[in-house]
């Protein structure tokens, strides 16, 4: 097979594996993971089941590279965002408001990650799999919480898991409330962006105020 023929049939495969991730991300959303199969992905991509198994082993392959792929997005719009001499803090903002972007301009892989996965009883390979994503989006917040406390000397004082979580459970939250109208309507059309400085500004204010007085 020559070069050109070579690149013409990976366009053509990753076109494929597209046309199938999309359909069956819109049916995991809908129906869920159990509710989906792989009939229903075959009707909706418009495929026979022996050509999407010839793409996906079966539907835990699938759903793992759904799912996997909404990860992969997030945390390379984040490592583009965050510049290794940003100060600590800006990091934090950076990281959060690059979540809160993600959340607008892909809302579809951002409600894929919304849905709880350690409560949808999966086999535990994926599991496994989702928690290692979710560590490094994680991480990117928690190591500048981290960086932030050595720096102000607070490091000992804290738990940085536990200020990581605050600020990380704090933007998700957030989301969850907006996308399901349960603010008023002033509140609805504040900014995400001011949200996110409000947040930070908080964070702020719970660390000098349990600083040690000098």
């Amino acid at each position: 097979m020559s070069p050109h023929s070579d690149r013409q049939h990976e366009k053509q495969r990753q076109a494929m594996v597209r046309t199938i991730v999309r359909a069956a991300r819109r049916l995991f959303l809908k129906k869920g993971y159990h509710g989906t199969t792989i009939r229903d992905i075959c009707r909706a991509s418009g495929l026979s089941n022996g050509t999407l198994y010839f793409y996906f082993k079966n539907k835990d392959a699938l759903y793992a590279h759904v799912y996997e792929e909404c990860f992969q997005h997030l945390n390379a719009m984040v490592e583009q965002a965050v510049q290794p001499d940003m100060e600590p803090l800006a990091q934090i903002e950076t990281v959060l408001k690059t979540y809160l972007r993600y959340s607008v301009e892909h809302h579809e892989m951002w409600a894929m990650l919304d849905v709880s996965y350690r409560i949808a009883n999966l086999p535990p390979t994926l599991i496994e799999r989702f928690d290692a994503r979710l560590r490094k989006a994680w991480s990117f917040v928690h190591n500048a919480v981290q960086l932030h406390l050595e720096r102000c000397g607070l490091a000992s004082r804290f738990d940085t898991r536990e200020l990581t979580l605050l600020l990380f459970t704090g933007i998700d939250g957030l989301l969850y409330d907006l996308k399901h109208s349960f603010f008023e309507d002033p509140i609805r059309q504040l900014t995400l962006e001011r949200l996110v400085d409000t947040q930070i500004a908080v964070f702020k204010a719970y660390l000098n105020a349990s600083a040690p007085k000098r």
